[in-house]
């Protein structure tokens, strides 16, 4: 028997040596050094989608700066006083660290796969390249000038110059434009790794020449000839034609990937720092707006009832985010809608860019709209047929820039932006305390002007000599 064991011993060693090195012992199995490119991909989705879903004192301030929504008793970013507070730090950090460096590793990890098809592998930096224009034109409407072609080499570079905010958008164009063509191709992706659309090529693509018609039309004002080829070019190349083709995240029941509103609601008890806006509940009653009840609670008595934008505001006393926004963990995130490019699309007949109706891209774009927050087509109908809704092109911007407000509801980097470059609705109101209008910017990260001074200081004089929050953005045309 002892012979027998000394024997199998021998032969496991023997084995165990002819195959393996003995520094792999070392190895921790658990903890990966080499992460593979599903994962990051993955990862950068998800830190995009809850960017622009959450609501954050830090970070995502606009659900307030549209107005939909306003604070209680700590109203300094309702009344646009955020001096001390960073907003663009958190911007920067979750995108330049967390999505673009995230498709970066992504990118390397496929450049040293020797197994994946090449078409897939095509498709798979496409949508990579996409994710990353559609986060870079975030990083523009937010800021101006950015970091662009010296970006995420933190390697060589850690005072990266700020790129001219046209030019980056120029280039944006012919990136995304290169983009389409490829997806267009159809074929195999990212599978189930990609949480937006399944891996699904032709929603890419239809994603894709979407988001180029937007990076079109925020151009309209600043360079019409640019913003008319893009947005024909784009049309023509097939945007998303019905809601299935939405980017929509997919939230879970439990955490950690539960919607981020939820999380500072419930899991945070931060609800009570806001109530509903009284701009928005004002303008809605007045057009007697089917989606009131989807939006907002009642109060105690049945009404509704906005908070003053700005005031020191009860919560008990207004009505509130509805209870399915606010407290439902699995509520979806937007990253760009169908009805969003059906205003986009009534505007662009208006401006003579492309050919159509532009009454029946407005009307599906309301109506659209409508039925996401679960409203009907009846409901649609009538509200449609009101004299102070339905449309009429000699009025085609105050229309579509109210009604493209109202959509944007719990959309509000979108909402502050479209508002900014439509100059609409006209009664949005100063705050209460500090009577401030709406900014139409937010200033560079604090820690800017200390680490990467030169460059801060270039991008600042490019934009306009002041780094405040009323230089506006370069196509925010007066």
């Amino acid at each position: 028997m002892k012979k027998f064991l000394l024997f199998s011993l021998m032969i496991g060693f023997t084995l165990t040596s002819c195959t393996e090195d003995i520094t792999d012992y070392n190895v921790d199995p658990k903890s990966p050094t080499q992460v593979t490119p599903d994962v990051t991909f993955t990862n950068a989705e998800k830190n995009l989608g809850d960017l622009m879903t959450e609501m954050s004192v830090g970070r995502n301030l606009m659900k307030v700066w549209t107005q939909h929504w306003t604070e209680t008793t700590y109203n300094d970013e309702a009344n646009y006083d955020i001096i001390g507070r960073d907003p663009s730090a958190g911007f920067w950090t979750r995108i330049y660290n967390n999505v673009l460096q995230d498709l970066k590793s992504s990118r390397e990890a496929i450049a040293k796969d020797q197994f994946t098809n090449e078409a897939v592998k095509a498709n798979q930096l496409a949508i990579i390249d996409v994710i990353e224009v559609y986060a870079y034109q975030v990083l523009v409407d937010l800021n101006g000038d950015v970091p662009y072609s010296e970006a995420l080499n933190v390697v060589d570079n850690i005072n990266p110059a700020y790129d001219d905010a046209f030019t980056i958008y120029q280039d944006l164009i012919a990136r995304v434009s290169a983009d389409i063509e490829t997806l267009s191709n159809g074929g195999a992706s990212w599978g189930a790794a990609d949480i937006y659309y399944g891996g699904d090529t032709a929603k890419w693509a239809k994603f894709a020449a979407s988001l180029k018609l937007k990076l079109g039309m925020r151009l309209a004002d600043f360079d019409e000839s640019l913003a008319s080829t893009t947005v024909s070019e784009a049309y023509e190349a097939g945007v998303m034609t019905s809601q299935d083709d939405s980017a929509i995240i997919q939230y879970e029941a439990s955490a950690p990937n539960t919607n981020p509103i939820y999380n500072l609601f419930e899991l945070n008890t931060r609800y009570a720092d806001y109530v509903a806006g009284k701009t928005s509940v004002d303008y809605l009653l007045s057009v007697n707006d089917p989606r009131i009840d989807d939006f907002f609670t009642t109060t105690e008595d049945g009404e509704y009832i906005g908070g003053p934008i700005g005031a020191n505001n009860s919560y008990a006393n207004f009505s509130h985010v509805a209870d399915y926004i606010g407290f439902d963990p699995t509520y979806p995130g937007s990253i760009y809608q169908y009805y969003e490019v059906e205003f986009f699309l009534a505007e662009a007949i208006e401006r003579g860019f492309i050919a159509g109706d532009a009454q029946e891209h407005y009307e599906a774009a309301v109506t659209s709209n409508i039925l996401y927050y679960r409203g009907t087509e009846e409901e649609a109908e009538a509200y449609l047929a009101q004299p102070e809704i339905a449309y009429d092109s000699a009025n085609w911007e105050e229309l579509i820039g109210t009604q493209k407000w109202v959509a944007l509801f719990n959309r509000g980097f979108e909402g502050w932006t479209e508002y900014r470059r439509l100059d609409y609705p006209d009664f949005l109101v100063n705050s209460a305390l500090t009577d401030l209008p709406v900014p139409t910017r937010v200033f560079y990260p604090l820690d800017e002007e200390a680490l990467n001074g030169a460059n801060y200081n270039a991008a600042v004089q490019n934009i306009g000599g002041t780094d405040d929050l009323y230089t506006r953005i370069f196509w925010d045309v007066e």
